[in-house]
């Protein structure tokens, strides 16, 4: 294993990605975040190689954009993606990590019941979280839902 150098530009970024454990980021919005925040300049190969070294060690993942043209990145800490679900707002795009028995159980049912085994580090629902679920029916209490399957919803 590759050694790895506590600087203070990857604590930089450790730092960042802690204060915001509910947001995902590109290389470019990090850059540009970071260096808007504190007033220095980064360097996107060196924000890429503590990126790698930063999910290499657990403490952030590598997700697939929505809509798949980039990659981005979350701050996890030393949680395990990989027995729970994830929940994304369409609205604000928060990531919630859904660490409860019953996505385990899930996980657990899918496996034995159906044969499949889940990435769970990948798998997302997508949803309104609960601000933005709230700031929806305050704007309009009467609007009917349509989802991706075409059928409305109260």
């Amino acid at each position: 294993m590759a050694r790895i150098y506590k600087t203070a530009g990857r604590q930089r970024l450790l730092d960042f990605l802690e204060s915001r454990p509910d947001r995902q980021f590109t290389v470019e919005e990090l850059c540009s975040e970071m260096d808007r925040q504190d007033g220095e300049t980064s360097r996107k190969s060196t924000v890429y190689r503590h990126l790698s070294e930063l999910c290499d060690e657990g403490l952030a993942r590598k997700y697939r954009s929505d809509n798949q043209s980039a990659y981005v990145y979350q701050y996890v800490g030393r949680g395990d993606c990989c027995r729970h679900f994830h929940l994304k707002c369409v609205t604000c795009g928060q990531l919630v990590h859904l660490e409860c028995t019953v996505s385990e159980e899930l996980l657990t049912h899918i496996s034995a019941h159906h044969g499949f085994e889940v990435d769970s580090g990948r798998s997302i629902l997508y949803g309104l979280c609960e601000a933005c679920a709230a700031l929806e029916r305050k704007q309009d209490p009467t609007q009917r839902k349509s989802c991706a399957c075409g059928h409305h919803h109260e």
